[in-house]
């Protein structure tokens, strides 16, 4: 089946936008994932990169939108919550520092210095090795990689990374893998508005993949100071290469989605398939990071796992996808590694089905801006008449991170309330 290619994520009409659509979207995660956490008596707090000190007051705001659209909503629920609000632990040039997704269902804590994890000699040997940018891995702006404790004493004892980001072609199917979902992942039609700043300077038909990061910038002049292209998007996907990311599949094509699946994703599914015992992290590394916090898109994943991780950011994250199929560059993989795929993408996709619909509800009783009260009605409308597919609030969120926005923004653009 063909990718489901209409004007906008939410409607084929004339006027459909799909940033706007995705603004909404995204908000509705955002707030939902918060009530559900409140519901079940759990704490939320969302990070500010430290390097952005003079966006506190906006990054405040945003958190003030979110505690007054949730609070009420939880409240008549019996239950009762704030957001926190604070800056992410810094990026140590020294030491580099993790990310970690603590492993709730075995009992664990986060680390009381994220710099400092403690380790397996195995695994502090891999560690050092991940943070001394020894081994081949990405390491441009967002540069984070995936790594596995493992501290098992029989079969599989070999900690697992670097594992970076990596580029793949999406497979034509729901947010679950499978060819029989009933909801296909979003491709902009061939008239909608978002394509023209995708069409190649310079030329008349060629245009760069949907979800493709900076495909946006196709029709700019080329920078420079980038690697030579004729164009800015095709500079800046070389660049990202020459920085260590994996291109995995074919060259993508126009009618071809895009996606990246974040280290800390790919350390989660390894985590399962090797056992209990180990741990997953997330190194920051290269010189353009400066955070120690997960993406909302990763949060969401980690945290449906059972591995929330120490900080979550309400920055970009452009085009996050989960795994499909097994991805171990320059191993074999475990029998029982495409059976973990399917479970836990089976069960990331059931949370973001309880997180998007709590966050349509509190949506509907919120106050919206004028200019996203539409979409909301849209919103409310495609998932109850879907209401019997399990994929399809997940689908949609993958589709409206393929519109690069920081979730902060959409936030801010999509509620009303000022504080």
């Amino acid at each position: 089946m063909p990718f489901r290619e209409t004007s906008g994520i939410l409607t084929d009409s004339e006027h459909a936008n799909p940033a706007i659509e995705a603004d909404v979207i995204m908000t509705a995660a955002v707030a939902g994932f918060t009530a559900a956490r409140f519901i079940d008596n759990q704490p939320v707090r969302f990070d500010l990169n430290p390097a952005d000190q003079a966006e506190w007051g906006s990054f405040e705001r945003v958190i003030n939108k979110l505690n007054a659209a949730v609070e009420p909503y939880v409240r008549a629920r019996g239950a009762e919550g704030s957001i926190k609000a604070d800056f992410a632990p810094r990026f140590d040039p020294d030491h580099r520092g993790v990310i970690m997704g603590v492993y709730q269902l075995a009992g664990r804590t986060a680390p009381i210095r994220l710099t400092e994890p403690v380790l397996t000699e195995k695994g502090r040997t891999l560690y050092d090795r991940i943070r001394r940018n020894q081994t081949p891995q990405y390491v441009g702006v967002g540069a984070y990689t995936g790594f596995v404790d493992n501290p098992n004493t029989e079969g599989n004892t070999e900690p697992v990374g670097p594992r970076s980001t990596a580029r793949f072609r999406i497979p034509d199917a729901a947010a679950d893998g499978s060819e029989q979902s009933p909801v296909h992942r979003w491709l902009p039609a061939t008239n909608s508005p978002v394509w023209p700043l995708r069409l190649r300077r310079g030329t008349r038909s060629d245009y760069v993949p949907w979800g493709m990061l900076g495909g946006e910038s196709a029709a700019m002049e080329a920078d420079p100071r980038l690697p030579p292209a004729a164009n800015r998007a095709d500079q800046l996907t070389a660049l990202i290469e020459s920085q260590g990311m994996a291109y995995v599949d074919r060259p993508p094509e126009r009618n071809d989605v895009v996606g990246y699946t974040h280290g800390m994703i790919q350390a989660v599914y390894q985590a399962y398939s090797l056992g209990p015992a180990c741990v997953p992290y997330e190194i920051a590394v290269g010189d353009q990071t400066t955070k120690l916090a997960s993406c909302f898109p990763c949060t969401m994943f980690i945290t449906a796992l059972g591995y929330p991780p120490s900080s979550t950011h309400l920055g970009r994250g452009e085009s996050w996808a989960p795994l499909y199929a097994p991805y171990n560059p320059g191993a074999g993989y475990a029998p029982n590694e495409s059976a973990v795929i399917r479970d836990l993408n089976a069960a990331w996709t059931t949370a973001c089905g309880v997180w998007l619909r709590y966050g349509i509800g509190v949506l509907r009783e919120a106050k919206v801006t004028d200019s996203h009260a539409a979409a909301v009605a849209d919103l409310v409308n495609f998932v109850e008449a879907r209401r019997d597919d399990p994929t399809v609030c997940a689908t949609l969120i993958l589709d409206a991170l393929t519109v690069h926005q920081k979730e902060s923004v959409r936030i801010d653009q999509t509620l009303e309330y000022s504080q």
